[in-house]
């Protein structure tokens, strides 16, 4: 499996959560846009079932910005991709 593309997980992240995709910038807190810890368990299932990766919730519950939560979500999908 390949990881995903920031574009491929903004897309996700903007239908998983309502938030306009224009607003969604790697630098941008969690909490200011409005994505709870909620939102964050819906694009972990997501991202497992499109990409066909496995990524802990743990790992993702210390993540307080946009780019922080990817860099996690594409880090699993490189780790599966050279596996």
């Amino acid at each position: 499996m390949a990881k995903p593309s920031d574009d491929q997980l903004f897309d996700l992240i903007a239908e998983e959560t309502q938030v306009d995709r224009a607003a969604l910038n790697r630098n941008a807190g969690l909490a200011d846009l409005g994505i709870a810890s909620l939102d964050v368990m819906s694009i972990l299932f997501e991202v497992e079932e499109r990409f066909g990766i496995q990524v802990e919730d743990e790992d993702l519950a210390t993540c307080t910005t946009l780019g922080e939560l990817m860099d996690k979500l594409a880090g699993a999908g490189a780790a599966a991709a050279a596996s």
